[in-house]
């Protein structure tokens, strides 16, 4: 008898040999039993997990002369001839392979036969989820009401792929994925019939790699024997390893600390070792997500992990090592980070420069500071006292202008600041208006005459040409106000007044280009008297009186000294005739507009000299690149800018050739304001979209049409047309080619 491999050898013969499946097979014995046949069943589950092997033991049970409490004898003709797979009345049909209607019309009518030697004629279909609608279709109402001696038994690994109206006709079981330890128990059971000597941690290796399944762990197993089974030492873990690319868990242990505690150069390392092993990559970083998921598990659950994971006990305690060392938080992130990169890996040209970036950045993301964290420990803080300084700041936006910032009677209080407007920042205070050339000092700014002032009086110092500037009375332990004065272009020399009186009296004096030059009154009297000196050459202008923003006015002089170095150097205030007053009243405010139109006009064109399109085009990139909407930009370039004011953009579009790109940038029109607000830096600017015909050019109009038919040949097809049908789709895009060796149409 030729070599049989121990996947078929050893497939189980009765519902106890079943491995990982005993609810499926204690609910087929009891139907057995107690009579109570469907007509069809479903069984649902992963590749290589017994549903082939429990539909024909089923079938054995079913048709067997001697049942035993449910199970098949195995020792009569109907099973034996099942087992050997030599009896007409068990049909096996792969659907991979059958799919067409044609062989479903033949089952229909080979189910009205009734079976040759058996009590029941049993249709095994494998992988039914290849077949065809039209097949499922026939076989729709031979499923439903079948003669009473015919039964089907469906097997699938893909039942979304199934219609909902043959599931609806059948009883569906759903086999389990099997546990690892029940896989190396069955292992270890065949290794020993078949005397292989093999290292239990190489059994583990191969329940591992079989992902679930006994027949790839049993085919693992024979190619694991055919390698190495002549070594009079045993198969090791390390040959098991090799041989299917996967990490031993010592290594994997120390993998995953240098991950979890954001060693970079330790992981790089061991990347790189492993790649010179010529291990598998991808089996890797499958690897590394399990060990991940069991890290957290280990930590989350506690005691409970045996019972959620399906791994070896050694493992489950190397999880819990690394675990006691590391933040669940941490866990998860490196889990969210790595996890979706998976299908990314496969394609990858340089699969280990891509694991390493991947592992990488996920480190980073996972040991970054967290907000969450930073809360915690300003909580902390707070808690110990250390933030007390800090409670007694009152926050910025419940203060009205000029208040301190700090609570009422705090240590940390601050001298309050008086308000100022910030319309007033930056300008000049408005002196007072005199209407005559005498003024009285106030009664506050009044100094004995035996007491000395405590500051020389300042005035001001004009430039030549200018507006004039003058400055209040001068009074000891008072502040001085400056007033404007007229620029001369002669230098001034103030005389001494002899004899003071209660009234101020004062001449027009030129004002020097240079600093004027002060002369010390002997004694201050209650009257100041000064002598007129020459009007200068340069023209007074004056502010007229509905514009109080500079006028000259008289200023008493009192007792002069030279002032420090360090002091301002004062100089008289010149009083200039009525005339010139009214003149300078005139013309002042005129050229204080004329100088603050300039600035107003270039900041308002440096906005509105924007054209449109720059607009547009700003935009459209924005869309593209900044908010990767890459179709709605697309569709953006289908517009023709009309108009821009500073906040309206207006855009239009044909009415004919470009109506589904003007509904899709209407539906985004919020997101478009928005931005072109930031663009344009024009709060409040908007987007109008509006239709118009006549905006397409003739080139344009000719290409869409030109596709449009081109769209409407390739629908009709024979091909295309059934590609259609079959997926009931719509061509959505075509694309002509035209070479010169070949020309031909291609439709996507």
């Amino acid at each position: 008898m030729s070599y049989q491999v121990i996947a078929r050898k050893w497939r189980p013969q009765r519902f106890s040999d079943m491995v990982g499946q005993e609810h499926i097979a204690r609910t087929l014995k009891n139907a057995v039993k107690s009579g109570r046949i469907a007509h069809a069943y479903l069984f649902v589950g992963p590749r290589g997990i017994g549903k082939t092997t429990t539909a024909r033991i089923f079938a054995k049970a079913l048709n067997c002369e001697n049942p035993q409490d449910g199970e098949p004898c195995c020792e009569c003709e109907s099973c034996r001839s099942i087992a050997d797979e030599t009896n007409v009345d068990v049909i096996e049909i792969d659907a991979a392979t059958h799919t067409q209607v044609e062989k479903a019309r033949e089952l229909c009518e080979d189910v009205q036969h009734l079976p040759i030697r058996s009590k029941y004629k049993i249709y095994i279909i494998d992988e039914v989820h290849m077949l065809s609608k039209s097949a499922w279709n026939a076989l729709l109402k031979t499923i439903e009401e079948p003669p009473a001696h015919a039964k089907f038994i469906f097997a699938t690994t893909e039942v979304n792929k199934v219609l909902p109206t043959v599931i609806s006709r059948c009883q569906r079981f759903d086999l389990r994925r099997i546990q690892t330890t029940a896989i190396a128990a069955r292992l270890k059971m065949i290794a020993d019939a078949e005397n292989v000597r093999i290292s239990k941690e190489a059994i583990d290796v191969i329940a591992q790699a079989a992902d679930g399944g006994m027949r790839d762990a049993q085919s693992l197993l024979d190619q694991l024997i055919s390698f190495f089974g002549g070594d009079e030492s045993g198969i090791t873990e390390k040959q098991a390893l090799d041989l299917f690319g996967l990490t031993a868990p010592g290594e994997m242990e120390a993998l995953l600390n240098s991950i979890t505690h954001n060693d970079r150069a330790a992981v790089i390392r061991d990347i790189h070792d492993f790649a010179d092993q010529g291990k598998n990559l991808e089996t890797l970083f499958e690897e590394i997500i399990s060990w991940l998921r069991g890290i957290l598990l280990s930590r989350i659950l506690g005691d409970n992990t045996v019972s959620v994971l399906d791994e070896t006990p050694e493992k489950i305690e190397a999880f819990r090592r690394i675990a006691d060392t590391v933040a669940p938080a941490s866990v998860q992130r490196l889990l969210e980070s790595i996890s979706g990169a998976g299908y990314l890996l496969r394609d990858a040209i340089n699969k280990q420069v891509f694991l390493e970036s991947i592992l990488l950045k996920a480190m980073r993301i996972a040991h970054a500071p967290q907000i969450s964290d930073l809360i915690a420990r300003l909580n902390q803080i707070r808690s110990k006292g250390e933030l007390a300084p800090l409670e007694s700041v009152v926050p910025l936006y419940e203060l009205p202008a000029g208040q301190t910032f700090t609570a009422p009677g705090s240590q940390f209080a601050v001298p309050s600041i008086p308000a100022v407007p910030v319309s007033e920042i930056g300008k000049q205070p408005e002196p007072q208006i005199a209407p005559q050339a005498q003024i009285a000092p106030e009664p506050e700014k009044k100094t004995p005459v035996d007491s000395a002032p405590a500051a020389p009086p300042v005035a001001p110092v004009s430039a030549p040409q200018t507006e004039a500037k003058e400055e209040p009375v001068p009074a000891p332990q008072t502040e001085a106000r400056e007033e404007p004065a007229p620029a001369p272009q002669t230098e001034a020399k103030q005389e001494p007044v002899p004899e003071p009186r209660t009234e101020v009296k004062e001449e027009p004096v030129p004002a020097p280009q240079t600093e004027a030059k002060q002369e010390p009154v002997p004694e201050p009297r209650t009257e100041v008297k000064e002598e007129p000196v020459p009007a200068p050459q340069t023209e007074a202008r004056e502010e007229p009186a509905a514009e109080p923003q500079v006028e000259v006015i008289s200023v008493p002089v009192t007792e002069f000294k030279e002032a420090p170095q360090a002091e301002a150097v004062s100089e008289p205030v010149i009083e200039r005739p009525p005339e010139e007053e009214n003149t300078d009243r005139v013309k002042a405010p005129r050229a204080r507009r004329a100088e603050a139109a300039p600035a107003q006009k270039d900041a308002d064109a440096e906005v509105e000299d924007i054209p449109g399109p720059v607009i547009w085009e700003k935009l459209i990139f924005d869309v593209r690149e900044t908010l990767c909407k890459k179709t709605l930009a697309q569709a953006m370039l289908a517009g023709k800018v009309i108009s821009f004011n500073g906040t309206c953009l207006q855009v239009a579009f044909d009415s004919v050739y470009s109506v589904g790109e003007a509904i899709l940038i209407s539906r985004e029109k919020s997101l478009l304001d928005m931005r072109l607000a930031a663009i344009a830096e024009r709060p409040g600017a908007f987007l109008n979209v509006e239709r118009r015909p006549g905006l397409v050019t003739p080139a344009q109009r000719k290409q869409k049409e030109d596709a449009e038919a081109l769209r409407r040949e390739t629908e009709r097809k024979p091909f295309i047309a059934s590609i259609l049908d079959t997926f009931d789709g719509v061509l959505s895009d075509v694309h002509h080619l035209d070479t010169d060796e070949n020309k031909e149409d291609i439709g996507v």
